[in-house]
């Protein structure tokens, strides 16, 4: 579903947190690359556009947090 070229919302929760604790961390984030698309264990990679300062957020998430997307129209 989601290609290059698509915008998409960047949401991760912390470890043992819960969906509604999930933080808003790169609205609007393009979309670079999609890896492993068809993959059925969950192995996807996906690959953002981030300004410097969503990129820093990003990368100190404590390990284990889990991240979604929201695709926007």
């Amino acid at each position: 579903m989601v290609r290059p070229g698509a915008r998409v919302d960047l949401l991760a929760a912390p470890p043992g947190g819960s969906a509604t604790s999930a933080a808003l961390l790169a609205p609007g984030a393009l979309v670079l690359d999609v890896l492993g698309a068809d993959a059925a264990d969950g192995s996807a990679a996906l690959y953002l556009a981030l300004r410097p300062d969503q990129a820093r957020r990003t990368v100190g998430m404590p390990e284990g947090s889990r991240f979604a997307i929201v695709i926007r129209g």
